[in-house]
């Protein structure tokens, strides 16, 4: 039985009206119909791309979705695609939890909070692109979690190191399909003395592709609610993780 908090398709496609990229120019993943909702404190991120000042990235952000079923369970990521390395631009891992759901409060113009478990699989990141770099491009996905969902054992290890990440190889071996929605924020760090001044060119931001061409669908399955506080995520318990290779890669 689909939710009230759940917004159905119809409606999501007549708000939306055709595709709307909400990743990242150059990502991946374009193909998302819906906008996740993110939010600093009270910076809420409008439009996708806000350029975001580094010092208000330290905690995690609040997250919010229109498509979700609330019996559900959904995995999200978050992806730096612009670390620079080898002459070129990688992607970077800041962000991976399972079983994330909705929390139990109101909606708000159809947009529900969702709470991320105290102990996801890569814990939150701050972004910290390297001094004197271009912003760098971090995209939020949300996708739903495949029933009898196993963690690929090939990605055990970038959980840890962060880096070199592949989101459309993690996104093959999960087995997952279009991302229910996306968002995307821009950080560049201004601080300190840039330590080089020769960076990789900005990767190209067209000609991106997709991965998988089915619609957003909601949730099945059923997962217990978790702590919630005035509608807000409850972020304790966040584990501390293990920073591998160079720093100025590493972040």
């Amino acid at each position: 039985m689909v939710n009230s908090k759940t917004l159905s398709l119809g409606a999501l496609f007549a708000t939306v009206g055709s595709v709307i990229a909400q990743s990242a120019p150059g990502f991946p993943i374009s193909n998302v119909q819906a906008t996740l909702g993110v939010s600093f404190g009270s910076n809420v991120v409008s439009p996708a791309g806000e350029l975001i000042p580094r010092g208000d990235t330290a905690n995690p952000p609040n997250l919010t979705t229109p498509v979700f079923n609330t019996a559900g369970r959904a995995i999200l990521l978050m992806v730096d695609s612009d670390v620079p390395r080898n002459g070129s631009r990688i992607e970077l891992l800041h962000w991976l939890a399972t079983n994330v759901t909705l929390s139990n409060s109101t909606a708000i113009n159809n947009q529900t909070a969702l709470v991320v478990p105290g102990n996801p699989e890569a814990p939150y990141r701050q972004p910290s692109p390297p001094v004197g770099d271009i912003p760098h491009a971090y995209t939020f996905l949300l996708f739903v979690q495949p029933l009898g969902f196993r963690f690929p054992e090939a990605f055990t290890g970038v959980l840890q190191s962060r880096v070199p990440f592949n989101t459309t190889a993690f996104v093959a071996a999960a087995n997952l399909s279009t991302p229910l929605a996306a968002n995307y924020i821009r950080v560049q760090n201004l601080t300190g003395t840039p330590t080089t001044t020769t960076f990789p060119p900005a990767r190209p931001t067209s000609g991106s592709g997709n991965n998988g061409t089915s619609s957003p669908t909601p949730f099945p399955g059923a997962a217990p609610a978790l702590v919630v506080g005035g509608g807000a995520l409850f972020w304790g318990g966040l584990a501390a993780s293990v920073v591998a290779g160079v720093a100025a890669f590493a972040l």
